[in-house]
């Protein structure tokens, strides 16, 4: 593999872990009492307590649910969304400049595989963690839109508008979502 790709692979993970940590840490309403079920059986299709910010607690998760099961890994790719995120953020900022130089695309491009691919690295840590099959095709398929990225950022010969595009890509955002939705 060469090593542009290994970058780009790099850079799209971290997107997708950070999208997946955004999707699952963010957006969770912290419970209240109108809003919250006793633990039991039956809770699992239905509301929870949550603890801090919002995320699931393993004691507010009845033990043997795929709640319990599905924390972990919310966690952890919320966490590389947030990575990638962090990482895409300035590149994003150069990407939106005009004039840049070729040099300044490069680097752009290397950033991007870098923080793509400690996403996919982050999503694929994350889909290790749950045993919810529902919620290991959502990963799977966040890990294949970054996978995409990362290839498409291999693919943009350093052109700023296919930079852009990778970034706003509406395949990754989708899939994003799609886990942020299963982890909520």
């Amino acid at each position: 593999m060469r090593p542009d790709l290994r970058r780009l692979l790099g850079t799209v993970l971290a997107g997708l872990t950070l999208a997946g940590a955004a999707a699952c840490g963010e957006g969770t309403p912290a419970a209240s009492p109108g809003l919250t079920m006793p633990a039991g059986p039956a809770t699992t299709a239905g509301p929870t307590a949550t603890t801090g910010a919002g995320v699931l607690s393993a004691s507010a998760v009845p033990a043997g649910t795929p709640g319990q099961q599905t924390v972990p890994a919310c966690d952890a790719v919320a966490g590389a969304r947030r990575s990638a995120m962090d990482a895409l953020a300035p590149v994003a900022t150069a990407l939106g400049r005009s004039g840049l130089s070729r040099e300044d695309l490069a680097k752009a491009t290397n950033d991007l595989n870098t923080a793509f691919t400690a996403m996919h690295t982050g999503v694929a840590a994350a889909a290790e963690l749950t045993a919810d099959p529902r919620l290991k095709a959502k990963l799977s398929a966040y890990q294949l839109a970054v996978e995409q990225a990362i290839v498409a950022v291999e693919g943009s010969d350093g052109e700023q508008a296919k930079l852009k595009a990778v970034i706003d890509s509406p395949a990754m955002r989708s899939a994003g979502n799609a886990v942020t939705a299963a982890c909520a």
